[in-house]
């Protein structure tokens, strides 16, 4: 397990790389502060988890985090917080986050996340479990038929990839620079996606792509 460190306190970074020197299947491969530059360090190494700060620099945090996903999507993303507010928790899960951590969680705990997160599954404080509970139970009441069964056949490979890539809400100019396509056909394609499977727009296709990635995960743990 390739683990890579983003955060501007490098005694916190110290410590979590001396925290992990003792795991045999974790290695911290890379570290950055809070910036551009992460973004590039990420490409470098490939980590399969990135642990990322959030606090003060979440929109920063946010942004990197979209950045990295462009380029490989299959990394992980934690963020690690002295505290987190609903906002800034739904706005890192709705964009790709995986889970968050509180930084004043012991050892244990924090290889148990890093375990369950490698097994496929989300790292959720306990306090926004019933939080979430409650937002499902409220959108099976208002919309019990919003994402009905989907027919993935009648989309193309092209469109089944920039579908994926709608997950973390990303721009046509951000897709197409990752496919090497032209903005005009991103965009003609996102328009057959959202026809083909009877969706309303470029957000509500990034809510059903996560969700039903989520439910793919929950099959299979």
């Amino acid at each position: 397990m390739k683990i890579m460190i983003i955060d501007n306190n490098r005694l916190f970074r110290e410590g979590i790389i001396s925290l992990l020197a003792s795991q045999r299947d974790m290695e911290v491969v890379g570290e950055s502060d809070v910036s551009e530059d992460a973004i590039q360090v990420a490409i470098n190494i490939s980590p399969d988890i990135i642990l990322m700060d959030a606090g003060l620099h979440h929109a920063m945090g946010i942004h990197i985090m979209k950045q990295i996903m462009l380029r490989m999507m299959n990394t992980l993303f934690v963020f690690f917080t002295t505290e987190v507010t609903d906002e800034q928790f739904y706005d890192a899960i709705s964009n790709g986050a995986k889970g968050y951590l509180l930084k004043n969680i012991n050892k244990s705990m924090l290889l148990a996340s890093l375990q369950a997160l490698s097994r496929g599954e989300a790292i959720i404080p306990r306090n926004f479990v019933t939080k979430i509970l409650e937002e499902f139970t409220r959108l099976g009441k208002t919309t019990p038929n919003h994402y009905p069964d989907k027919d993935f056949s009648l989309l193309t490979y092209r469109e089944m990839e920039i579908l994926k890539i709608l997950e973390i809400r990303a721009t046509n100019r951000e897709i197409a620079k990752q496919l090497g396509i032209s903005e005009n056909t991103v965009r003609v394609h996102v328009g057959s996606i959202l026809e083909k499977l009877h969706l309303r727009n470029r957000r509500e296709a990034s809510d059903f792509i996560k969700r039903r990635t989520d439910l793919l995960n929950l099959n299979q743990s």
